[in-house]
């Protein structure tokens, strides 16, 4: 019987992950099937049903229902559990268990780029949501030595800061350019965890440090207009498709057990990308 596994979002239909997947189970011979759905709030109660039923083995969870869908599973794990954020949940005998693969997939994606910062660095992290949830976990285990946290709410970005420091040091800053810019210059790294263009970013990236390194979650339309804006200024930058893979990879194995055929979902990506 072929399972069947799924992307749950508002805008799960424009995901380039199904692509990715497909390509993986094709690549393993897995008998398996990625679909992305566009899930209203009022359908979430039903997709839920449908996958403790045993209709999906598994599903990603992205924008807004990471931190929703945690109520909903019988028990969380990990980064998940830390967070209080799932993007990825596997069925297990009619039980939803919540995982959360973001973070390590963000630091693998910067590692295998050459781009993971060293012990003792200075972050700045644009954003206060999931992605930055994830983001923020994996970059103070570098360990980075401080980090700052810029959101438009503020509210969000102090839970963050409470949930994650563990001891380190976690600032808070407005999103206001008078702000952001001291912080961004004074920055090792900087990341964009929020679906902001270039030009609605608090911070101008051609003042930045060239010892600076300049990330991005968003991954289209490629290429990403900071990355090219950073890229330009003579940065080390890169956008979110090798987290996409390699956190989507982490759920692939958890899913089937098997290991993931890497160069056969990269290259999906990139094909499906215009990379």
């Amino acid at each position: 019987m072929t399972r069947r596994f799924c992307l749950i979002g508002e805008r799960a239909g424009t995901s380039l992950s199904p692509l990715m997947h497909n390509a993986a189970f094709q690549a393993r011979g897995i008998d398996a099937v990625y679909e992305g759905f566009d899930v209203a709030p009022e359908q979430l109660p039903h997709v839920l049903a449908q996958l403790r039923s045993g209709v999906y083995s598994g599903c990603n969870v992205t924008m807004p229902y990471k931190a929703a869908v945690v109520a909903a599973c019988d028990w969380v794990e990990g980064d998940a559990e830390l967070l209080g954020v799932v993007n990825a949940i596997t069925v297990e005998q009619g039980k939803l268990i919540g995982q959360n693969t973001d973070a390590e997939g963000f630091e693998l994606a910067l590692s295998v780029q050459g781009l993971w910062p060293v012990a003792g660095s200075t972050a700045l992290i644009l954003g206060a949501g999931g992605a930055a949830a994830a983001v923020a976990l994996a970059l103070l285990r570098a360990p980075a030595a401080r980090m700052v946290i810029a959101a438009r709410r503020t509210e969000p970005a102090v839970h963050l800061a409470e949930r994650v420091a563990a001891g380190a040091r976690v600032d808070v800053l407005p999103w206001e350019r008078v702000a952001v810019q001291p912080a961004a210059e004074g920055a090792d790294v900087v990341v964009n965890a929020t679906p902001a263009g270039v030009a609605e970013l608090p911070l101008s990236v051609h003042r930045l440090p060239l010892s600076c390194t300049v990330a991005d979650v968003r991954y289209r339309p490629r290429p990403v207009d900071l990355v090219a804006a950073a890229t330009d200024a003579g940065l080390r930058a890169c956008d979110g498709l090798e987290m996409l893979l390699q956190q989507g990879m982490l759920c692939f194995e958890r899913w089937t057990g098997e290991a993931p055929p890497w160069e056969d979902a990269r290259a999906a990506l990139h094909t499906a990308a215009g990379a």
